[in-house]
């Protein structure tokens, strides 16, 4: 039966070898051989802009929406007289 001693070097004379300079240098690799990470812009939050009740483009929208609530409104009680 083999010592432990005995496997471990068995097992390090393959695993190791004596190299001058690591097989992961890429001091010298030309641009785009190296993997660069990827960095990806965050996309902006869109802002809802606030509602102003002064301005002249809400008093219009306000109007029609008073306009559709009261359409709403007489639809709705047209509904009720008819049945």
């Amino acid at each position: 039966m083999k010592k432990f001693k005995d496997i471990i070097e068995e097992v390090t004379v393959f695993t190791v070898k004596n190299e001058d300079v690591p097989t992961t240098s890429v001091g010298n690799a030309p641009p785009g051989m190296v993997d660069e990470p990827i960095v990806r812009k965050k996309k902006k939050e869109k802002r809802i802009p606030l509602i102003d009740g002064r301005t002249k483009a809400y008093r219009q929208h306000r109007e029609k929406l008073e306009a559709q609530r009261q359409k709403r409104l007489a639809k709705k009680d047209m509904e009720r007289h008819s049945e």
